[in-house]
């Protein structure tokens, strides 16, 4: 119940959004979501509304598209990967779960495939918090940190990291100004990663509570919740987004 008005909901916000703070709709009537992400990360201000419901819209889709109704075992070729990853799969597993039952704000665990010298695939995962991306076009907006448990958020080393942000976000928007060179060096954030997130788990307070409730006492609360998530991926669809018969990550898996 709770999953369902999730994706009814972020279609329904994300029109409205689009309806009334793009200037012309037509400009991103033919375009996919993940491309007005993309295209919106970098202008943290007046673009900030349309990236959240752009990038809640394509997160909840994602969390959706690898979910199956019925048992889907893991390929033998995906297995042989993750285990070189994570050691096992029930390290995955667990590391999936747990991170995003430890996550004291609402966001998404993602598995993501990663270049890692060494290993022709490899895996990882990562989190991000509210409306953030995984994607590295994206990188200004990944939002990783949960804001609420970090602290000195106003010491020297916060305020010159706030300082880059603003720079690099500024030039990222001019890089047609600043020719074809510049904008490949920075089509990254500094620091950025080449990842390709092939799974993603919503930890959403309104994706559980109603099903799962606070804890134990009630539905088992939202570890109870990501436990049973693990029980339906569709991890042949998962397969298939990690496109693993290719030895090496191509570029156009990176954005």
């Amino acid at each position: 119940m709770g999953s369902l008005r999730t994706g009814n909901g972020a279609i329904d916000e994300a029109n409205t959004c689009f309806s009334r703070h793009i200037e012309k709709p037509q400009d991103f009537a033919s375009k996919h979501v993940k491309d007005i992400l993309l295209a919106t990360a970098r202008n943290p201000g007046e673009d900030a509304v349309i990236f959240n419901h752009a990038s809640m819209l394509h997160n909840n889709h994602f969390f959706f598209k690898h979910l199956s109704t019925k048992h889907v075992e893991m390929p033998q070729t995906l297995r042989e990967y993750l285990e070189k990853s994570f050691g096992s799969v029930e390290t995955l597993r667990q590391e999936m779960v747990y991170t995003a039952a430890a996550m004291f704000g609402p966001g998404f665990v993602w598995l993501v495939k990663v270049s890692q010298p060494g290993l022709p695939v490899a895996f990882k995962v990562l989190t991000t918090y509210l409306a953030g991306s995984p994607y590295p076009a994206a990188h200004w907006r990944r939002q990783d940190m949960d804001m609420n448990t970090q602290t000195g958020s106003w010491d020297d080393t916060a305020i010159q990291h706030g300082k880059a942000y603003l720079d690099n976000s500024s030039y990222g928007m001019a890089n047609k100004r600043r020719g074809a060179a510049a904008s490949e060096r920075h089509n990254h954030a500094p620091g950025g990663t080449n990842v390709h997130p092939i799974l993603c788990l919503n930890t959403w307070e309104h994706v559980w509570l109603w099903d799962y409730g606070f804890g134990a006492s009630q539905g088992g609360g939202k570890l109870k919740y990501a436990e049973n998530w693990w029980k339906k991926i569709d991890w042949e669809l998962v397969q298939k987004e990690a496109n693993i018969h290719k030895l090496e990550m191509s570029s156009n898996t990176s954005a």
